[in-house]
């Protein structure tokens, strides 16, 4: 068994009413009422699809992507062994 990569969205709603819809594009984590957003979390290979589905629902106002995969791959900590391999040459360019 292999483990799904995932990627958490952001969306922003024009009313708390139609929240529960937002359940059939994907895992429902959290849901702010004050400042009317959820967090959603959805297969990272199917993101683009489903945030073209989101969009053009009529309640959704604004959807953002969470930026965490490339701000891991920017730091060198995805754990794929092409960002560690460069990691380490360059500790080793600086001594």
């Amino acid at each position: 068994m292999e483990i799904q990569s995932r990627t958490s969205l952001v969306v922003y709603v024009s009313s708390l009413r139609q929240v529960r819809q937002l359940k059939r594009y994907g895992h429902l984590e959290y849901v702010s009422k004050r400042m009317r957003y959820a967090i959603i979390y959805v297969n990272e290979d199917q993101a683009k699809e489903t945030i073209g589905r989101l969009k053009q629902l009529h309640f959704v106002k604004q959807i953002i992507e969470s930026p965490r995969n490339e701000l891991m791959d920017l730091l060198g900590l995805s754990g794929e062994p092409e960002a560690k391999d460069d990691q380490i040459n360059f500790e080793e360019d600086e001594e």
